[in-house]
């Protein structure tokens, strides 16, 4: 009987466990995820603006403030 008892006691004991860093892994990425910003993504109506790329930009003079 002592062997079942410890024997259940340890199961108790690594459930509990488990289940604690369960607890604190949600709470630590409910936390993270509510200090993401929200932006107006399609999904909650907003409109998306694309990226605009343009090519054969002049750079200018590179070595104007060289050393």
């Amino acid at each position: 009987m002592e062997t079942f008892m410890s024997g259940a006691m340890v199961i108790e004991a690594a459930l509990l466990s488990f289940l604690l860093a369960l607890w604190m892994t949600w709470l630590g990425l409910r936390g993270l995820f509510r200090l993401m910003p929200v932006t107006g993504a399609p999904a909650t109506g907003g409109t998306v603006h694309p990226i605009l790329f343009v090519a054969g930009r002049p750079q200018g003079n590179r070595q104007r403030n060289a050393a």
